[in-house]
């Protein structure tokens, strides 16, 4: 557990981006493990075409108190 790890999304689901838009900026303490976190994300969201039917379901899963 890191306390200034995370992700920030900067589009959400369902979103319209464009070419070369930043979908998400990664936060780590341990940059050496970056490339662990990076592999983790691949495959992980599609970009469908304009007009796409899409139904979000919600970012947070679930709150560690």
């Amino acid at each position: 557990m890191q306390a200034g790890a995370g992700v920030e999304l900067h589009a959400k689901p369902g979103d319209t981006v464009t070419a070369g838009q930043p979908l998400l900026t990664l936060h780590t303490d341990t940059p050496e493990k970056f490339d662990y976190a990076l592999g983790s994300l691949e495959n992980t969201w599609d970009i469908a075409p304009t007009g796409t039917p899409f139904t979000a379901s919600p970012i947070v899963l679930d709150r560690i108190a």
